[in-house]
C-alpha cells in the first residue's frame, strides 16, 4: 500500500514562506497529495502560500501548531 503523508516539523517561532516552499518541493518530488507541517506558528505569507499551492497544484498542506496538538484541538483539521 503506497499511502503515506510527508511530515515537516520546524522548531521555529514562525514558519515562513521559504519553509513552505521547501515542503512543497517534497510533496511534488514524492508525488504526494497531502502533507502535514508542524510549527509553533506560521507567518501570514506562509499561510497564503499554503492556500495558493492548493489552488495551483490541488495538493493539501495542513498547518498544525504545537499549541493545537497539545490542546488536542486538531481533529477538525485532520478530518
Amino acid at each position: 500500500m503506497d499511502v503515506w503523508f510527508p511530515l515537516q516539523v520546524k522548531q521555529k517561532d514562525k514558519a515562513g514562506r521559504p519553509d513552505v516552499d521547501m515542503f512543497e518541493a517534497v510533496l511534488m518530488r514524492e508525488n504526494r497529495t497531502k502533507g502535514f507541517f508542524v510549527s509553533f506558528d506560521f507567518s501570514s505569507d506562509a499561510l497564503h502560500e499554503i492556500d495558493a499551492f492548493f489552488r495551483r497544484e490541488h495538493r493539501v498542506i495542513i498547518p498544525l501548531t504545537v499549541r493545537e496538538i497539545l490542546d488536542e484541538s486538531i481533529a477538525q483539521k485532520l478530518a
